[in-house]
C-alpha cells in the first residue's frame, strides 16, 4: 500500500479527494507525514471523541460553543464512544 491510496486521516488526500482549500498536488511529503503522525499520535480515546464530533459534523470549535443542552446527549455518546474504545484497547493488550 502506498500513501497515496490513504484516505479518511484528517490532513491526507489521495486519487480523487481533495483537502479544503488546496489543489492537487499542493500538500508537500512533509505535509502529510507531520498530518499522519499527528493522526497516529492520538490515543483511542481521543480518536473515539474526534469521531462523535465528526459524526455530528462538529469541529472542536462549533462544539465548545453549543450551549449545554446540546452538549449534553454528546457528551453522553463520547463517554460511550471513549469507554468502547478502552475497552477495546485493553482486550487487545490482553491478547
Amino acid at each position: 500500500m502506498n500513501i497515496e491510496n490513504m484516505t479518511g486521516i484528517a490532513g491526507l488526500s489521495g486519487p480523487g479527494t481533495k483537502a479544503k482549500g488546496t489543489a492537487p498536488g499542493d500538500e508537500s511529503f512533509a505535509d502529510i507525514l507531520a498530518a499522519f503522525e499527528k493522526e497516529a499520535a492520538k490515543t483511542p480515546a481521543e480518536r473515539a471523541r474526534d469521531e462523535v464530533l465528526k459524526k455530528h459534523h462538529l469541529s472542536e470549535d462549533d462544539y465548545r460553543a453549543l450551549p449545554p443542552d446540546k452538549r449534553e446527549p454528546i457528551d453522553r455518546e463520547i463517554a460511550e464512544a471513549v469507554r468502547r474504545a478502552c475497552a477495546r484497547e485493553s482486550n487487545r493488550q490482553a491478547a
